[in-house]
């Protein structure tokens, strides 16, 4: 996991674009997520079109988001976006794409 400040290096214009792109994904592709002690995992529908905005997407929050760890795991018919971070920075991440923590 990245040793880096939790913080976000987007302007507030790119953040909503972000966060329309991220809305857009899902919309079309997403299948759910599961939440774990150390991750958040956003699951996709296995499909070209998908993966290749999922990766740019992921390529994008490597630059702004330092602090969170992300892995691209294909199986069968879903691709999981598995995001990790530190035990204070993993409920920004779960905040941040839509998931709540179990309690």
């Amino acid at each position: 996991m990245p040793d880096a400040p939790i913080a976000c290096t987007l302007s507030a214009a790119e953040l909503g674009e972000r966060g329309v792109a991220w809305s857009e994904l899902t919309s079309r592709w997403g299948r759910g997520s599961t939440l774990g002690p150390d991750s958040v995992v956003l699951s996709f529908a296995r499909d070209p079109g998908a993966l290749a905005r999922l990766e740019r997407l992921v390529d994008q929050e490597r630059e702004c988001c330092a602090w969170i760890d992300f892995e691209i795991a294909e199986r069968d018919q879903i691709v999981d976006l598995v995001m990790r971070a530190t035990p204070q920075g993993l409920p920004i991440v779960a905040e941040m794409f839509g998931a709540t923590l179990p309690d």
